[in-house]
């Protein structure tokens, strides 16, 4: 289980760090229209990457370190960062972006991936 954990722990560590970089504005497609909010990479399949690598971080780490505590405390982080998530920030980035961010909210998951043959307009 030590080698799935640390595997489950990288992934996810690197998506989280792939979306932060995104967020920051690096790597970003340079051809085409720029959406006023991000929308590459990883967040053309779910809107939340960052949290949702930090969480899938989290249990691989507790994974490998075969420790009840810590995927409870991965747990109760998944929940809370769930009610931050629908109750702060969506509404925000909603006020903020208006149609645009609620046409997002209605292509895009919000913590399960989904594939896509062809990218958001």
């Amino acid at each position: 289980m030590t080698g799935v954990g640390l595997i489950v722990a990288v992934a996810g560590l690197v998506l989280a760090a792939r979306s932060a970089q995104l967020l920051a504005g690096r790597g970003r497609p340079k051809r085409g229209p720029q959406p006023s909010f991000v929308v590459a990479g990883p967040y053309v399949r779910v809107r939340n990457p960052m949290l949702g690598g930090l969480i899938i971080g989290c249990a691989g780490i507790a994974m490998v370190a075969r420790s009840a505590g810590l995927a409870a405390a991965t747990a109760a982080g998944a929940g809370l960062a769930h009610l931050w998530v629908t109750r702060v920030e969506e509404p925000r980035l909603s006020a903020r972006f208006g149609l645009a961010y609620e046409t997002y909210l209605g292509s895009v998951p919000r913590w399960v991936p989904i594939r896509r043959t062809s990218r958001l307009e």
